[in-house]
This record gives structure tokens, C-alpha cells and sequence, in this order.
């Protein structure tokens, strides 16, 4: 039964690793290999795996370690010598062991493994696997649902796309991707918000996901929320603040087209209402864009 190494200890190796003192690293593994910790023939292979100038020998020791660290039920070792052994990358090339060791830790829940089957099942593998589109997409689920953000991006997409779309779910996963912190993903749920579309209809909201959105360099972000406050339908209209999105958008993106509703907005602004304008998106670029996420915003 193996048990979790020392803080200490894997604070020691991690120090190692990031300093490239591989050998160092490399005998303290080995004379902790009793402690039957878990890991260890994973970190020692690594050892081999990200020796400079690696030979042929480095490479046999890498999937030796690798072999004792899957016999040891390591899950890491079990992934690492999967992707390995479906690729080829060390020389041996076991397409379909490489492909039941991901298998495993997939089962295990061990998000790389997953990944590393969406990869394979999207665009198979020549000679060896066709694509797979159903094996894709329970994979994908499974990778958003472990909380893997582009996965959930991708599945949310997929959902809404299909031809009996499902929003609601399409809403959850768009959600789950913008906790993760995609600002794609903030500017969809900000639009299901507005529209009331596979969720109640929220504007409040709506706007605090476009503004976070925005904050992140969304340019559709920046154009909705422009266009919210010309028209004021949906909030009040504001044309200071419609201006002041659109130069957002124009100083981060100067060589797009706008929408003509957006441009006749540009063809009649004032030198007043311009530098006011300017001076608001001025202030964003310099101080709110690309500023992390403030967290769950419902």
C-alpha cells in the first residue's frame, strides 16, 4: 500500500526539478525508494525523461521506471507511459497497451488521461484508430465535468450546435467553463442571461458576466456592451458609456469593421462626448483589462 510522501520531501524534489539538479534528485528518490511512497518510480523516470542531451539509455531507464511504477499501481506512471507508448516518442511503440494504461487512468478520473483520449478518439490515429465521435464526446464530458474549462467550453458548444439543442445543459457547461476562467465562456453566459435562453432571465447578471468578459479582452463582450447601451432596451441608455466600450474595442482591435449600427454611433459623436469617452476607455485599458476574474459572480 502506498502512502503520500512528506510536504517537505515534495517541496525538496519540486526544488530539484525546477533547479534541473536531476541527478540530486534522482539519488534522494532512490534512497527514499523504500518508503514505498507514492510516485516515486514516476519522479525517477522524469529524472531520465528531462536528462539534457537524453540518449538511448536514458530512454530504456525512463520506460523501465516507468514499467515499475505501473506495477506499483502508480496512476501518474500509468498515464506518462501510456501517452509514450502511443506515440513512439522513446523508440517502442505499443499502440494498444499505451492506449488500456490511459484507459485506466481515465477510469481513475485522472484528467490528463482523458485529455489525452479526447486527442486520440477526435482524430484517430493512422494505422491504428478511427475517429470516434461518440468515444469523444463522453470523454469530454467527463473532462468538463472534472473541471477542465476548454473541455466544458467545447461540450457547451457542441450542445448548443446540435440539432436538437440542449441550452440548459449547454448553459451549465458554458458556466462551468466561465468559473474556470475563459472569457469566451463569461460572454456566452452573459448572453443566456440577457436572452433568458436555457436559464431565467437575468440582466444584472448578464452584465456583470459581459463586464468580466470584457475585462478579459472579449471583443464580442466589448461590442455587446456597446450596443446595450445605444439601444437601452435592455438597460438604460447611456451613449457616454456605449462610446466609451466601443474605443475599448477600437484600441484593441483597430483593424476590425464594426457593426453600422456602431459606426453611425462613431459618424455622430460630439468632441465633448469623444473625449469624455476616450478619457473612460483610456482609464479601462490602463487599469481593469485583463484583471483576473472576481470569482463566482451568482
Amino acid at each position: 500500500m502506498q502512502s503520500q510522501p512528506p510536504v517537505e520531501f515534495t517541496d525538496e524534489i519540486k526544488s530539484l526539478f525546477v533547479e534541473k539538479k536531476l541527478l540530486q534528485a534522482r539519488q534522494r528518490l532512490l534512497e527514499t525508494l523504500g518508503e514505498h511512497w507514492d510516485g516515486h518510480c514516476n519522479l525517477i523516470a522524469f529524472t531520465y525523461l528531462y536528462a539534457e542531451n537524453r540518449s538511448t539509455d536514458d530512454c530504456e531507464q525512463a520506460l523501465q521506471w516507468l514499467e515499475k511504477g505501473v506495477a506499483a499501481n502508480e496512476v501518474d506512471a500509468k498515464v506518462i507511459l501510456g501517452r509514450l507508448l502511443v506515440s513512439g516518442e522513446l523508440g517502442v511503440q505499443d499502440f494498444s497497451r499505451g492506449l488500456t494504461l490511459l484507459e485506466e487512468a481515465a477510469q481513475a478520473n485522472v484528467l490528463m488521461a482523458v485529455l489525452t483520449l479526447i486527442q486520440i478518439y477526435k482524430g484517430g490515429v493512422e494505422g491504428h484508430l478511427e475517429a470516434d465521435a461518440q468515444l469523444t464526446q463522453q470523454r469530454l464530458q467527463q473532462a468538463a465535468d472534472l473541471g477542465d474549462p476548454n473541455s466544458a467550453y467545447q461540450l457547451a458548444l457542441e450542445l448548443e450546435r446540435s440539432t436538437t439543442p440542449d441550452f440548459i445543459q449547454a448553459f451549465k457547461y458554458f458556466d462551468k467553463a466561465a468559473q474556470g476562467g475563459l472569457s469566451q465562456a463569461m460572454h456566452n453566459v452573459g448572453v443566456y442571461y440577457l436572452h433568458g435562453k436555457g436559464v431565467p432571465k437575468n440582466v444584472n447578471l448578464a452584465l456583470a458576466y459581459l463586464t468580466e468578459a470584457a475585462k478579459l479582452g472579449s471583443p464580442l463582450s466589448m461590442l455587446s456592451l456597446s450596443l446595450l447601451y445605444l439601444d437601452g432596451v435592455e438597460v438604460q441608455k447611456d451613449r457616454g458609456v456605449a462610446l466609451s466600450w466601443l474605443y475599448i474595442y477600437q484600441v484593441l482591435f483597430p483593424e476590425t469593421d464594426l457593426p453600422d449600427q456602431l459606426q453611425l454611433l462613431l459618424d455622430d459623436v460630439s468632441t465633448e462626448e469623444e473625449n469624455f469617452a476616450r478619457k473612460a476607455a483610456q482609464n479601462f485599458v490602463n487599469h481593469q483589462l485583463n484583471k483576473s476574474p472576481s470569482g463566482t459572480l451568482h
